[in-house]
């Protein structure tokens, strides 16, 4: 088979965090941004979180990568009764030679793996399968092998959309700019917007049944421009707290 190789996960202006654009962007030259805009106009889903299936390998196939269901005799996937991801990697050590690379379906993740190296869209860089950010105790639900004889980029156009200058712009700008860590970012899809906080302060405005985990979508710029206020003064609030 062809071999294609694990990049690092490449975000640009316009980052997508969520996994599915990001095993994309790890093994194309496409950014999660531009990944996410190819699944929307492949799907016609106007907001990229959670991925299908079809949709990852349909924008894999874009991008001339193939997929391969791994198969082994006596080992069944499954969400619930599968092999961990740890019990995966120890089946599969002799497939998992230099140059092959997997797709996995973990705890409801796609992740990457080939040969010892690991990457998703929650560690975004390469690292080593024991590494211990990787989950290996989630249950393994699908795997494909991928190859490639010429990764592209698609014949869809993904670049992003030049938009007019609006001094909420400028607003966003100094919200994020002095506090990288709370991770506030924004996503334009063909409806709206979807604005967002890190993992950890997201995790907390649900515990705290806080109203901002529930506020994410905005009408315009200036709507995200006071949602992101709102954002910055809870996370400068409670950071402290759970950055210990």
């Amino acid at each position: 088979m062809a071999k294609i190789q694990l990049k690092t996960i490449t975000d640009g202006k316009d980052k997508n965090r969520y996994c599915g654009p990001s095993v994309i962007s790890a093994l194309t030259n496409l950014t999660t941004g531009e990944a996410a805009r190819l699944i929307r106009k492949q799907s016609g889903q106007s907001r990229i979180t959670g991925t299908s299936t079809n949709q990852v390998l349909d924008g894999l196939r874009a991008c001339n990568v193939k997929a391969y269901r791994w198969q082994k005799p006596g080992v069944r996937l499954n969400r619930k009764t599968g092999p961990t991801l740890a019990g995966w990697l120890k089946m599969s050590k002799e497939d998992r030679t230099p140059g092959r690379v997997f797709l996995i379906v973990a705890g409801w993740h796609w992740q990457l793996v080939s040969g010892r190296r690991y990457t998703c869209g929650r560690i975004r860089e390469i690292v080593s399968i024991k590494d211990k950010r990787v989950k290996r105790r989630a249950r393994v639900a699908e795997v494909y092998e991928l190859t490639s004889d010429n990764v592209t980029k698609p014949d869809i156009d993904v670049s992003k959309p030049k938009t007019k200058y609006n001094p909420a712009y400028y607003q966003i700008k100094k919200l994020i700019k002095p506090y990288p860590e709370f991770e506030i970012t924004y996503e334009k899809d063909d409806v709206d917007y979807w604005v967002t906080m890190s993992d950890e302060l997201e995790d907390l405005a649900a515990e705290l049944e806080h109203p901002l985990c529930d506020e994410h979508g905005c009408f315009d710029m200036e709507d995200v421009a006071r949602r992101m206020e709102e954002m910055v003064e809870f996370a400068k609030e409670h950071y402290p707290t759970i950055s210990k």
